[in-house]
């Protein structure tokens, strides 16, 4: 069995040695239990056999609990200490959670990271009801870690405490939204711990975050710090900050990578902005099923002779690196780089007469079982690509490595859902938008509305993007800011050309202020980055 599909990512031996120091030591009882609910190797059992802080009890009862054998008798081994009472049960968590009652001290641990399609259906039945338990309205299971960690708050006494290591996007996505909701409503107090560092270097582009929930405490609120290495853990040299504006939130906690006062400094700013939403509609692209398939080069169309049934697309956001206007000898280098370029339609195809040559083609895609996809089974032909409509005027590609990409369609090509058309309202100007996108308050708002994924990849849903603040701006000639732009090396350099006529000309904002802000993006692009 893999890595991936049972999310054994296995704790680093000191990150688990500083949690179990740091747990433990602030619990202030003779005698504690202790659940571990996904042992893997014993990194847990054995930071908590060599803790200091076992001194403290009496007697530790610890409960873990491994569905995998062989990894539950390696951390069988890591237990010495008399002080430990050992209870391990070789059985998936999940079952463990409906068959054991019992309420904890703490608990400790990293739970598996297991998206919904690695799961057996019993395991999704599971993960489900758990989320019922707590009257969680999104009933959907998009990974097991939140099972594990809604279970682990149910089981906790009224004075326990949890700590778990978790993804990043527990502080980002939609869909941890009502988890974050819970955690603030189970715990008085909230700890979270960034890291500069990835601590799952096996596991690529994997960021994630210490949460430590006290359901009893006698400084509430919810804080956070970022760690740079593991010395600073081990020295305790850290320091937890507050921020309650983050805390009240009820959708992202992204903001708690910068500090309370670089976030009320741009919240102050940002009330006088109108939003994205205010200027432009903005539509997802073309979804085909079958990329691959549908999006072809030009050897392909000349080989089956498709060229009567192509339409201009761009399919990825680094075929448009550096530029804000995409024209059509930028369409025409793609087609020369034999990028896949164009767009098969075959929905004006008489399918009671189709010519041989795309009978051929129909043919080679249903060797590849594509009409057994999902989205393409739904259509009444399988090979015609619905809502091919009208290309927008521009558009907006949702993933991005340096900085989110808005580009002038000159080109009038299509776009696949890698993109959203975006659509001028009426009694503004499309240049003025796409000039006044690019200052550093908008691009610092995309990193904190935005998700991070591996490799510094930045995303933006439409609701986020819909979202961004943008400080309206007039440039007289958008001929020569094209020019401009893409001579440049890096975005930093627009920036540096442009900030203070979009920041100062449209919100008075000194150089301090526009230079200021410019830290904090980049502070939130490095972090991005890990750099």
């Amino acid at each position: 069995m893999n890595k991936k599909s049972i999310g054994s990512y296995y704790t680093p031996l000191n990150l688990a040695k500083f949690i179990a120091d740091y747990c433990l030591s602030q619990l202030d009882k003779l005698n504690i239990s202790v659940l571990e609910p996904s042992v893997g190797d014993g990194n847990f059992v054995q930071a908590i056999n060599e803790t200091e802080a076992l001194n403290n009890f009496n007697k530790i009862d610890l409960t873990i609990v491994e569905r995998e054998k062989e990894e539950l008798k390696k951390a069988k081994k890591k237990k010495t200490r008399d002080s430990i009472a050992l209870a391990a049960l070789n059985k998936d968590y999940l079952n463990f959670h409906f068959e054991n009652k019992k309420k904890f001290s703490a608990i400790l641990g990293n739970p598996p990271y297991v998206k919904s399609n690695y799961l057996t259906d019993e395991q999704k039945a599971l993960a489900k009801e758990i989320h019922l338990e707590q009257n969680l309205a999104d009933r959907k299971i998009n990974n097991i870690w939140t099972s594990f960690l809604v279970s682990g708050i149910s089981k906790l006494q009224k004075d326990g405490l949890l700590a778990f290591v978790l993804p990043l996007e527990l502080l980002q996505v939609k869909f941890t939204e009502e988890i974050r909701d819970l955690l603030k409503t189970s715990f008085e107090r909230i700890e979270i711990f960034m890291f500069d560092e990835l601590q799952f270097l096996e596991c690529k582009g994997q960021d994630t975050v210490l949460l430590i929930g006290y359901k009893k405490h006698k400084v509430p609120g919810t804080f956070y710090t970022t760690i740079k290495s593991m010395d600073e853990l081990q020295n305790s040299s850290f320091r937890l900050y507050s921020n309650e504006s983050v805390s009240e939130s009820s959708k992202k906690w992204t903001h708690h990578f910068i500090t309370p006062e670089e976030h009320t400094f741009l919240e102050n700013i940002k009330q006088d902005l109108n939003l994205v939403s205010d200027y432009v509609d903005n539509k997802a692209g073309i979804v085909t099923a079958a990329n691959n398939y549908f999006i072809v080069d030009k050897e392909i169309l000349d080989q089956y002779d498709l060229e009567a049934y192509a339409k201009p697309i761009v399919q990825k956001g680094f075929f448009v690196n550096g530029s804000v206007a995409f024209n059509r000898n930028d369409y025409s280098k793609l087609i020369k780089e034999n990028k896949p370029a164009y767009l098969l339609d075959f929905n004006n195809l008489d399918v009671e007469n189709i010519p041989s040559n795309v009978q051929d083609y129909i043919e080679l895609g249903e060797e590849e079982k594509l009409q057994d996809r999902f989205k393409c089974k739904q259509r009444n032909y399988w090979y015609q690509v619905p809502n091919i409509a009208k290309q927008s005027k521009a558009f907006f590609f949702k993933r991005a490595h340096e900085y989110p990409k808005l580009l002038k369609n000159e080109a009038n090509v299509f776009v696949t859902d890698s993109a959203y058309n975006v659509i001028i309202k009426d009694g503004h100007s499309l240049n003025d938008f796409i000039f006044s996108f690019y200052n550093s308050l908008t691009l610092a708002f995309a990193e904190l509305e935005g998700r991070y994924y591996g490799g510094g990849v930045l995303e933006l849903t439409p609701n986020e993007f819909r979202v961004l603040p943008i400080p309206m701006a007039h440039h007289n000639d958008f001929k020569s800011y094209k020019k401009d732009f893409k001579g440049k090396n890096d975005i930093k350099d627009v920036l540096l050309k442009y900030n203070h006529q979009i920041l100062n000309n449209s919100l008075n904002l000194n150089l301090e202020e526009i230079n200021k802000i410019e830290s904090i993006r980049m502070k939130l692009v490095n972090k991005r980055h890990r750099k």
